[in-house]
C-alpha cells in the first residue's frame, strides 16, 4: 500500500531497456534499425521488425545524442567531451575515431552518409564521413541549436 506522498516504484523485468530517460534516437533508411542512448550510459541497436534489442554497449558517460550512418554500419555517439564515430558489428560496436566536440547534444549523418554534422551549443561541425576531415564551420546561431535536418 502506497502512503500518499509516496511515488509507485516499477523494476524492467527483462534487462533490454533503457532503465533512465532516452536522451537520443535515430532510424537506419537502409536496415530496419532504431538506435537509442540513454542516462543508463548505454547505447542500444533495435531491430523494429523481429521487436528485439540486435547489440547493447555501456560507457562511462551518459551519451548525449546518436546518429546512424545511412548504410546501417556507422553510428556517431555525442558524449560530453567528444563526438565518437563507430563501427557496428556482430556483436560489438568498436570505436574508430574521436573528435573533440564537446557536449556534443544533437549530431546526424547527410542523406548519403558522406558527410555528418555535430552541433556544440550554438555551433554548427559538418566533417566528411570517412576521413574525419573537417568541412566547414556554421556559426551564427543566438541560441543553442535543438535539431539538424539535411
Amino acid at each position: 500500500v502506497l502512503k500518499a506522498d509516496e511515488a509507485p516504484v516499477f523494476e524492467a523485468v527483462l534487462t533490454n531497456f533503457h532503465s533512465g530517460a532516452i536522451l537520443g534516437m535515430d532510424v537506419c533508411t537502409r536496415k530496419p534499425l532504431v538506435v537509442t542512448c540513454g542516462m543508463d550510459k548505454s547505447v542500444r541497436v533495435w531491430n523494429y521488425l523481429e521487436k528485439t534489442c540486435e547489440l547493447c554497449k555501456f560507457f562511462n558517460e551518459e551519451a548525449y545524442s546518436v546518429a546512424f550512418h545511412p548504410s546501417g554500419f556507422h553510428l556517431i555517439i555525442g558524449f560530453s567531451d567528444k563526438l565518437r564515430l563507430m563501427n557496428l558489428l556482430m556483436e560489438d560496436m568498436r570505436t574508430y575515431k574521436d573528435i573533440p566536440i564537446k557536449a556534443c547534444r544533437e549530431c546526424r549523418f547527410s542523406n548519403g552518409g558522406q558527410y555528418f554534422a555535430a552541433v556544440s551549443t550554438t555551433t554548427i561541425q559538418v566533417y566528411k564521413t570517412y576521413t574525419c576531415e573537417p568541412i566547414e564551420t556554421l556559426r551564427g546561431h543566438n541560441q543553442k541549436v535543438r535539431s539538424i535536418a539535411w
